[in-house]
């Protein structure tokens, strides 16, 4: 299970319900757009889906604070594209709701051998 510092805490990561409702209303494309959004790394989205990712501890983070922690690690170099297309496409994948369809676009081959290469060390 990925984690997250927020405010100097470590916090578990999980898709609920609450989140899955949330993320899937702030693109029009739905789910469908989330997914292709998590998957090119845009920051945006990434900040959304920690934010989302986040509910089930309760502590109502703002999404602000969330884009300042992101904010902060990036530029201190400690984060960049790959990382958060490894993370965002990890928390996918281990969302009940999400899962069968990342894991269906990643059985192209071409798909799956470029996002391969690009995420590779």
């Amino acid at each position: 299970m990925k984690r997250f510092t927020v405010q100097g805490n470590e916090y578990d990561l999980k898709l609920t319900f609450a989140s899955t409702k949330y993320l899937n209303s702030l693109h029009d494309g739905g789910a469908l757009q989330l997914v292709a959004k998590v998957m090119t790394g845009d920051v945006v989205t990434f900040a959304n889906v920690i934010h989302a990712a986040l509910f089930h501890a309760g502590k109502n983070f703002a999404l602000k604070t969330i884009e300042k922690e992101i904010e902060m690690l990036i530029d201190g170099e400690e984060l960049e594209l790959t990382e958060i297309i490894k993370t965002g496409k990890e928390l996918l994948e281990e969302s009940f709701f999400y899962k069968k369809a990342v894991n269906n676009m990643m059985k192209d081959e071409k798909t799956r051998a470029q996002l391969e290469m690009l995420l590779s060390e």
